[in-house]
């Protein structure tokens, strides 16, 4: 006999699902913690805040690639849940995170040399670059080692890695970023050193030539060259957007040293909108693999997808809630009754606006790149990435400035 769950079952296990894999966002205070640190850089590195949320958010645009099409790969068979006997499609995505982890450290050195000349800061190409390959190489291998482990845990256990991964590994992943930056930073110490020279170019080498090994393997399959041919416009238009966001933060750098909070509260906040929207983007992106929805604009209005949209925006309100409890315990200094009021209000208010903006772009999105005969992976999870970062950036910015300055 079949068991028919009632709407506010399905409604209620969605819920506490796409909460199991968001309340790893909550990691994303100890990053932020961590990026307390940077301050200390900023003396001597002007460009650090510049250039920290375009790590964040290019990192993220990576994550959601590898999330995204190693969750549709499962389902479809493609690669296999298994470390010991894999297809030649689990090799093939492993190489293309890495050639676009080292794309990007390129892309996104080139605009914060950009940047800085536009806004007046001092910076050193080759200083930048160095410490960004160095941060996105490491980054990148680690962040695979765990991505590929958490997903096949999940999927053997009948869990979704949809819903699970990106968020979890978003999380990971804003820890993994800033640590390593900021080790990177005091390894080179561009300046008083010129380690940048002696140990950070044979790096860079290294690299190159890991990736050309690559393409003399894989470089002629067609999987490698249709994901490079969708992914590589969209990194570099992401680029772009998180050069915005970086223009952003490195123009409040007052603000960020007077409320060093807001850096605690920021990679928590971002990764969640952007988990929200993944969660969101990669469960339509295999149901339409998998044929089980059509490509049209009328499943807005299905209960479907009112359903997941609520359960989603639910779990994002409940952190938060629990981010304003938590990020005041680990901030410098101590936090007033009224200004814990204003936090929880600025925090809420972000979280709902910037899903609203997020959850609609991630479906739309989806829906016209499926439409057009295009892989919704190769490109709605990166542009979804570096959106939502801008999106809230700009919103707890606004919020911040209208409440405490």
């Amino acid at each position: 006999m079949i068991k028919h769950r009632s709407p506010f079952s399905i409604f209620a296990g969605f819920t506490l699902s796409v909460l199991g894999g968001l309340i790893f966002n909550v990691g994303g205070l100890f990053a932020g913690r961590s990026a307390v640190l940077l301050n200390d850089l900023e003396g001597f590195l002007k460009w650090v805040f510049l250039i920290y949320p375009l790590l964040l958010t290019v990192r993220g645009d990576i994550n959601g690639i590898l999330s995204g099409k190693l969750g549709t790969a499962l389902h479809l068979g493609t690669i296999k849940p298994s470390w010991k006997v894999n297809t030649s499609r689990f090799y093939e995505l492993m190489g293309l995170i890495f050639f676009f982890s080292i794309f990007d450290a390129i892309v996104v050195s080139i605009s914060a040399v950009i940047l800085s000349a536009i806004l007046g800061i001092s910076a050193n190409f080759l200083d930048i670059l160095v410490i960004s390959v160095t941060t996105f190489a490491l980054g990148a291998i680690i962040s695979m080692i765990f991505t590929f482990a958490l997903t096949f845990w999940i999927y053997n256990r009948k869990g979704d890695p949809d819903v699970y991964v990106y968020p979890i590994m978003s999380s990971i992943n804003d820890i993994l970023i800033t640590v390593i930056f900021f080790g990177a930073c005091q390894l080179y110490r561009p300046w008083e050193t010129n380690l940048q020279l002696y140990l950070g170019l044979p790096i860079i080498l290294l690299v190159i030539a890991g990736i050309v090994f690559y393409f003399v393997k894989f470089g002629n399959r067609d999987y490698v060259k249709s994901s490079i041919k969708q992914s590589l416009p969209t990194l570099t238009i992401t680029n772009l957007i998180a050069s915005g966001t970086g223009s952003m933060l490195a123009s409040v750098q007052l603000m960020l040293l007077q409320f060093p909070i807001f850096l605690i509260f920021y990679p928590a906040m971002i990764s969640t909108v952007g988990g929200q929207g993944a969660i969101l983007a990669n469960t339509t992106s295999t149901k339409l693999h998998l044929g089980t929805i059509k490509p049209s604009f009328t499943f807005f209005k299905s209960k479907n997808f009112l359903s997941s949209f609520g359960s989603i925006f639910t779990a994002g309100l409940f952190l938060s809630l629990l981010y304003s409890i938590l990020g005041p315990l680990l901030s410098p200094g101590e936090i007033s009754l009224s200004k814990y009021g204003i936090f929880l209000l600025v925090l809420i208010l972000s979280n709902a606006v910037g899903f609203l903006i997020i959850g609609v772009l991630a479906t739309s999105s989806a829906f016209i790149t499926y439409r057009f005969g295009l892989d919704p992976d190769n490109l709605v999870n990166p542009i979804l990435s570096s959106s939502a970062d801008l999106v809230m950036t700009w919103l707890l910015i606004l919020s911040f400035g209208f409440f405490f300055l």
